[in-house]
């Protein structure tokens, strides 16, 4: 092919990855779900494009925070757990850790604060296991040069995902001339 340059070829490639694993696993699902669909496609971009970072220095000590805070959470839900049972008791609730008297909660209240606790947990593992995942891989590179915004754009529309959530302010208006595409557009 004439005037084929290997940038050419390398947006190309990217592009046609990206669209086709937007439009072959995403599903129906809440916004987190969505935004790890596009990342995970973003991070088979960069792989093709061999788009690599060295693992930062505070990875580590972040994933530590991560642990800990899943764990101060599973105590919480733990705490709940009893509090819930007490209530439907009809007993108040024990002291909590520094011995003060908690609050005295409906079995409702105390299930709605358990199914939040437990949301928070998978939320939080859910961060460290994406963190994990694209600890070595550059998505910003591939994101900015190789792939075509419309792709992603389209693809928000079409899941109703906000385009803010993939794309920052500066890129935002770098890429305004593709904010005008069609929620069906296909690579």
């Amino acid at each position: 092919m004439d005037g084929l340059t290997a940038k050419v070829f390398r947006t190309y490639n990217a592009s046609i990855t990206l669209d086709n694993i937007l439009n072959k696993e995403t599903k129906d699902g809440d916004l987190s779900e969505k935004l790890v669909v596009y990342q995970h496609a973003n991070k088979e971009v960069a792989i093709i494009c061999n788009h690599q970072r060295t693992v930062s220095k505070s990875h580590s000590a972040q994933m530590s925070k991560l642990t800990e805070k899943i764990a101060e959470l599973q105590g919480n839900l733990k705490e709940l757990k009893v509090d819930l049972d007490r209530a439907k008791k009809g007993k108040p609730p024990l002291k909590d850790a520094d011995g003060k008297q908690k609050k005295n909660l409906t079995p409702e209240a105390l299930e709605r604060k358990i199914a939040q606790t437990n949301a928070k947990i998978e939320k939080m593992e859910l961060d460290m296991r994406i963190k994990e995942d694209l600890k070595t891989v550059a998505l910003g590179t591939s994101k900015i040069n190789y792939l075509d915004p419309r792709i992603t754009v389209a693809w928000c529309k079409r899941h109703e995902v906000p385009i803010e959530k993939i794309f920052n302010k500066s890129l935002l208006a770098k890429f305004s001339w593709a904010m005008r595409v069609e929620p069906d557009f296909r690579f």
